[in-house]
């Protein structure tokens, strides 16, 4: 049995990058492997998922692991930039490092890449990615700025985000979780994703709520804000939340905050069951693609944008741009009219991309030796 090392940013409760590591395990699962995955505790698992979970700081251990693996995966995400902080590239970077010094066979999996702001960044990526194995990068943006800081470009294949290619679970369950958050399923549900953000003032969420709520009653629908970070996105969804429920009542709409702690299986299938989203968190706007859900996307990171005009999702350029109210209003208003044409393009874009993640796969495949002629 080969065996396989992930590294990314797991056990941290964020559900996009949970659902990455879902999505990787089950493409991987017909395989036979055995997984082993580097997380915040080495207690964690997930729904759907077999692999066995070693502390990420525990470099004794995780170099002894190596020592007996067949395949170091870093991915997927967006681990390789330096907004968040200057740890990530050393981290992941050192990582790659070891695993090289200890001739294990290196694989970058269906990665985003930046922002790099930093001189030393740019020259430090270029080096790590030139002594991986493999690499497929997840948009044609992280290809192009792969060549801008002179990395191995020819070498480098256009993959996808994983979350593309999940499956998730029965509709019954996402019904079930519907009708547990006191939604009802006969009627529309516009799911929404936001998080904290340093441009988000009393200007821009009063005129977001303002606008969501309002569409909101002329659709119909139920709101429903969906956490993607709990211990980030929480307050955030109720501070919204709260800023509508102060509207006059003939001005709101059935509200509600996901409350229960749910897998990324069974948030992905929730997502399947909106009728629309409404998304900043960027697994938000990849789930609802890859469930043929329209949505309209909020740009507060490059990725956002670049993924949405990937799939043809209208968006805002910016936090700040929300409080255009009439621009805001215009795109859910016509992605609302046209939803039907929507999931046809949908199903028509969705399998090439789906496509480029299998592509990783077998890269991986390939790196470890395995025959995957008949792969699909």
């Amino acid at each position: 049995m080969k065996r396989v090392l992930i590294s990314g940013y797991y056990g941290f409760h964020n559900t996009g990058d949970e659902a990455i590591l879902t999505a990787i395990c089950q493409l991987l699962s017909p395989f036979e492997l055995e997984i082993k995955v580097l997380t915040a505790q080495e207690d964690h698992e997930l729904q759907g998922c077999q692999f066995q979970a070693i502390q990420r700081t525990q470099m004794a251990q995780i170099y002894q692991t190596l020592q007996n693996t067949d395949l170091f995966i870093s991915g997927g995400g967006g681990l390789f930039q330096d907004v968040t902080g200057l740890g990530s590239i050393p981290y992941y970077g050192g990582l790659l490092w070891l695993a090289r010094r200890l001739n294990v066979p290196t694989l970058i999996f269906s990665q985003g890449l930046g922002p790099l702001r930093m001189p030393w960044s740019r020259w430090a990526v270029s080096k790590i990615f030139h002594g991986c194995s493999g690499i497929s990068l997840r948009d044609q943006d992280a290809i192009d700025l792969l060549k801008e800081i002179k990395g191995p470009v020819q070498r480098t294949v256009l993959s996808a985000d994983p979350v593309l290619a999940m499956r998730g679970m029965p509709p019954g369950r996402a019904e079930e979780i519907l009708r547990q958050e006191g939604l009802n399923p006969d009627y529309p549900i516009i799911g929404v994703s936001i998080r904290p953000w340093k441009t988000w003032y009393e200007k821009q969420l009063k005129s977001f709520t303002a606008v969501l709520s309002q569409f909101a009653r002329q659709a119909r629908a139920q709101l429903l804000f969906i956490p993607f970070q709990a211990d980030q996105d929480t307050w955030m969804c109720h501070e919204a939340a709260y800023a509508i429920q102060t509207r006059p009542a003939a001005c709101q709409p059935g509200l509600h905050v996901l409350r229960g702690n749910y897998s990324p299986l069974e948030i992905f299938s929730l997502i399947g069951q909106m009728d629309m989203i409404v998304g900043m968190r960027l697994h938000s706007l990849i789930m609802a693609a890859a469930n043929r859900v329209p949505a309209v996307g909020i740009v507060y990171d490059p990725k956002v944008r670049s993924f949405s005009e990937m799939v043809g999702y209208p968006f805002m350029g910016s936090v700040t741009s929300l409080s255009h109210s009439d621009h805001f209003y215009q795109y859910l208003f016509t992605t609302w009219q046209e939803r039907e044409a929507i999931r046809k393009s949908l199903d028509q874009k969705l399998p090439a991309l789906e496509n480029r993640v299998y592509e990783a796969v077998r890269i991986a495949l390939q790196l470890l030796g395995i025959d995957y002629e008949n792969f699909e």
